[in-house]
């Protein structure tokens, strides 16, 4: 049977054990702070404590972090909640406050203390999705199917720009500042940077509405 220093030195054990590990409050028994309507400002994004529970804007450099389950928040990205006097992370429940340590360039990209998050950003045109724990929104998209859908929009718009591009004809002159059209026999020709402003559109899309209109009342 075990002796009575045995149990006291095993209870001892056990509490550092559980304080080292930091439990965290059940999310159901917390009030997290109300979000500011206009979202965040001066260079911070939204971040989740690493115990799952409060979303709230990210801490600059110097600002109070860490605490009992992260009630001081959490640090921007590229910085550490580290101890006042020392180049070491914080241990929670400490209350620290957010550097850029060397060691720790990428910090907040990657954390295993917070939640697993999924998402996708773009990589050479192509949809990468990839899961990791973070505390920070590092991704652009939170699943594929919104990734392919920017995709296609983007290249739908792309492709407009294209096709309804002003392609400006004649010679160029700095020096010269009138832009405009001519409705002629073989469709609208515009000029831009002319040195004379006998145009009678001010720029394609008007010249193409009166072609329009032309067309119209011939037929």
């Amino acid at each position: 049977m075990f002796s009575k220093c045995s149990v006291v030195l095993l209870n001892v054990l056990f509490l550092v054990r559980a304080l080292s590990a930091h439990e965290c409050t059940p999310c159901e028994l917390r009030t997290c702070p109300v979000k500011a309507p206009r979202g965040c400002d001066g260079g911070r994004t939204l971040a989740r404590d690493p115990c799952g529970c409060c979303d709230r804007c990210a801490r600059l450099e110097w600002e109070p972090c860490g605490g009992q389950d992260w009630v001081h928040g959490y640090c921007a990205l590229g910085m550490t909640c580290a101890s006042f006097n020392q180049t070491e992370a914080a241990t929670i429940p400490e209350t620290g406050v957010c550097k850029e340590l060397p060691d720790h360039p990428e910090a907040g990209l990657e954390d295993e203390r917070c939640p697993l998050m999924t998402g996708c950003d773009k990589a050479g045109g192509q949809c990468v999705c990839d899961a990791r724990h973070s505390c920070l929104g590092s991704f652009t998209y939170p699943d594929q199917e919104s990734c392919m859908k920017a995709s296609k929009s983007e290249g739908r718009r792309h492709e407009h720009r294209e096709r309804h591009r002003e392609k400006y004809v004649g010679p160029s002159n700095p020096a010269c500042m009138f832009s405009g059209c001519n409705l002629t026999a073989e469709g609208c020709v515009c000029e831009s940077q002319s040195c004379h402003h006998h145009f009678a559109y001010i720029n394609r899309s008007q010249c193409q509405e009166a072609a329009g209109n032309l067309q119209m009342t011939c037929n």
